[in-house]
């Protein structure tokens, strides 16, 4: 092999720009196999999500030791879940690669899996095989078999591509978890994508899509495509907790020290980093003593808590760009959590301008660098923060924690019917403390209701709900159970009007797709005297929203 053949900047570049479409394109059949840690759903967008933001500094490849710099940092800084942690470490192995080297050559593009495998292992207290991890050792020893039989990049990169296919078979006989779901591991999977992927793109003749679905039947051949409902039956009564995703700045920071000391909070635990910045990944059942325990070692920062308990396989974490030519300094400014084309939209309409939103909410939790982002955008002193969620609150009061600037407020709105009665009584043109006092008052006196499918037999204050029966919840608490969704919302609505005069129902993307017009038409004929306005929500999850003035 000529071993000191140089790889260029142009040839990473893109590479990256395929791992980031293939694995968005694969993101959700990555997803549907998440097992271990916790079977979440997620494995696959957070795997995308670690890397998204390289699409910047890709596009504008500085000098190569700085440009490796940069893709590791930034992978790091980005990363979610424990898959994004562990796949950021490869990133990482390959500046220490380069590091070492001097450059980056074949040879030392060969001792980078080894190098990530080493620092993931330890940057795991409890580390566990049929893993991404393994994936990197596998990998590792695959080329070190073959190191002296290499000739070219393009045999080394189908000596990665072959192992990684290998190894992912090889998971569920690794990985008990694995083999009782019938599934092999999904970061496992993300990995062995993106690096066939890179091998794929060598041979422009063939498409590298058709190439990868031959993979990826091949990597589940024998297996099944999706975590069978019967054994997340059998374990989603288990309390997951929050996911919680952090750095820690400061000074001689003991990395050694720190893993043993923060793996006791939780576990699942991922940390990695140096003396200066440590990435934290660690599943807590609450936030407060861990993040009380990492201001006293040093700076927290890019703070991200997800509640695994309700997450979900469309995790998206996406935020609408704040038009600057557009943004105009008013007295007071709000920002709201929430997501749904029709919801978000109603936000923007009822506050006339001075709302700012960050997707999100639900499922889809905002991290506070996303919420960090929106805030520095507004040039008003004045900020009303709505998190229309209560595992979003906990997110904000981090914001508030920061000391910003900025006087910001956030009114503790559980929910988008909250956030959406509390901005119809918005105005950007009224003080801070007038704002609050009327958006307050709003909240108070409005009641609210939503309807869901229920994925479980489960009993809640002693009713009894069959799974697939709609669930109606008012004012977050259950209300009752019904086997047709016609019925559980002209019963829930008739409810409502006994109290209030005005029904606003936004209709869930799914509830659109079924049958919007017969919903529309039969409302106006059973509620004809009545004021209800329906409009297109398009949230996921909630087949209808209501909000009752």
């Amino acid at each position: 092999m000529k071993l000191n053949k140089e790889i260029q900047p142009n040839d990473l570049a893109s590479a990256i720009k395929n791992f980031i479409f293939y694995l968005n394109l694969f993101k959700e059949r990555i997803n549907d196999l998440n097992v271990f840690p916790v079977p979440d759903g997620d494995t696959g967008t957070n795997m995308h999500l670690t890397l998204k933001d390289l699409d910047k500094i890709i596009e504008t490849p500085t000098r190569f030791p700085d440009f490796l710099k940069d893709i590791a940092h930034t992978t790091l800084m980005g990363a979610r879940g424990n898959s994004g942690v562990i796949l950021s470490q490869f990133f990482k192995a390959l500046l220490n690669s380069y590091e070492k080297n001097d450059s980056l050559t074949l040879n030392s593009f060969s001792e980078t899996f080894l190098i990530a495998a080493q620092i993931t292992r330890e940057s795991l207290p409890n580390p566990v095989e049929g893993t991404m991890l393994t994936i990197y050792e596998d990998i590792g020893k695959a080329i070190q078999e073959k190191k002296g039989k290499i000739d070219n990049f393009s045999e080394l990169l189908k000596i990665v591509a072959d192992a990684s296919i290998k190894s992912v078979k090889e998971t569920p006989n690794k990985l008990k978890i694995l083999k009782d779901a019938g599934v092999v591991d999904s970061g496992a999977l993300g990995l062995a994508i993106m690096f066939n992927s890179w091998y794929f793109s060598i041979d422009k003749d063939i498409s590298i899509e058709y190439q990868l679905e031959k993979v990826y039947e091949k990597m589940i051949e024998g297996m099944s495509r999706k975590v069978s409902e019967s054994f997340l039956s059998n374990v989603e009564e288990l309390e997951w907790g929050n996911c919680t995703v952090f750095t820690i700045k400061g000074s001689d920071l003991d990395i050694k020290k720190e893993r043993k000391k923060i793996a006791n909070f939780g576990e699942s635990t991922v940390i990695t980093g140096d003396k200066n910045l440590l990435k934290i990944h660690i599943h807590v059942e609450e936030t407060e003593s861990i993040l009380k325990y990492a201001k006293s070692i040093g700076e927290v920062d890019n703070l991200f808590i997800q509640n695994m308990d309700e997450q979900t396989r469309n995790l998206q974490n996406n935020q609408l760009d704040i038009d600057e030519s557009n943004n105009l300094e008013v007295e007071t400014a709000l920002i709201s959590v929430c997501e749904g084309n029709g919801i978000v939209n109603s936000f923007l309409d009822a506050g006339m301008g001075g709302v700012k939103i960050v997707i999100g909410g639900g499922t889809n939790n905002p991290s506070v660098k996303e919420i960090l982002d929106v805030v520095s955008k507004i040039k008003s002193y004045n900020i009303i923060i709505l998190p229309n969620d209560s595992n979003v609150i906990p997110v904000v009061k981090e914001v508030i924690n920061m000391n910003l600037d900025k006087n910001i407020f956030i009114l503790e709105t559980t929910s988008i019917q909250e956030g959406i009665v509390a901005t119809f009584n918005y105005d950007s043109e009224l003080n801070y403390d007038e704002n609050i006092k009327n958006m307050e008052e709003a909240v108070k006196s409005s009641e609210y209701a939503s309807i869901t499918k229920a994925t479980r037999d489960v009993t809640i204050n002693d009713i009894k709900i069959d799974k697939n029966d709609y669930m109606v919840f008012k004012n977050s608490n259950i209300n009752g159970s019904y086997k047709n969704l016609e019925q559980a919302l002209h019963e829930i609505i008739v409810d409502l009007y006994s109290r209030k005069d005005l029904i606003t129902l936004f209709v869930g993307d799914q509830s659109i797709k079924d049958n919007y017009n017969d919903i529309e038409e039969k409302l106006n004929n059973d509620f004809d005297s009545k004021e209800i306005v329906i409009l297109d929500g398009n949230q996921k999850y909630y087949n209808y929203l209501l909000l009752a003035e």
